[in-house]
């Protein structure tokens, strides 16, 4: 059974040995708690990455209204220095504040990027842990009798090592035989 840790606690066994199971039969629960606990973990990340953007979103509303002010006040400083009105000084500093204004959208917009890509990371950690949790139910792929139970209830198995019971279908069943010439 394919779970990412590499030992789990049986927690259920729901059939007996030489019970006969139908397709779709729970047969096995392996302790949910530690995927139950990531997966918490999964949507909370998420739910902060979603308000990072959020707060990235409002950071780029904020810093494009400056910098369209700034920008403003740059253009009306420059003609008022072509004018003889305002300093050289002055008219500079107007500049670099536009200038820096723009640098803030830049670094607000790539702080949108980020946060968007962290929270499709987190969207497939959801999904992977939510793969871990179906596997801690087993249920039976085919109709037939339960064979030996190799392991019991509360005992730890190991992903992909231990084979914890076999099922032996028993119908359809096909038999072979020879028969004489003469029949």
């Amino acid at each position: 059974f394919p779970t990412r840790r590499s030992s789990d606690l049986l927690t259920n066994v729901y059939f007996h040995e030489g019970d006969y199971v139908k397709k779709g039969d729970r047969l096995f629960t392996i302790d949910p708690r530690p995927f139950d606990a990531q997966l918490k973990q999964a949507e909370a990340n998420l739910a902060r990455d979603t308000a990072q953007l959020s707060q990235a979103r409002a950071n780029l509303a904020r810093d494009t209204g400056n910098e369209l002010y700034a920008r403003s006040q740059a253009d009306r400083y420059s003609k008022l220095f072509q004018e003889g009105i305002m300093s050289r000084d002055q008219t500079e500093q107007m500049r670099t504040s536009a200038d820096a204004s723009s640098q803030a959208v830049a670094a607000d917009k790539a702080a949108i990027e980020s946060a968007q890509a962290q929270m499709s990371a987190d969207s497939a950690t959801i999904e992977n842990v939510k793969v871990q949790v179906s596997y801690t139910q087993m249920i039976s792929t085919i109709e037939g009798r339960t064979g030996n139970l190799i392991v019991k209830q509360g005992n730890i198995v190991t992903a992909n090592v231990d084979s914890l019971m076999t099922i032996t279908q028993v119908q359809p069943i096909y038999a072979t035989f020879s028969v004489p010439e003469s029949y």
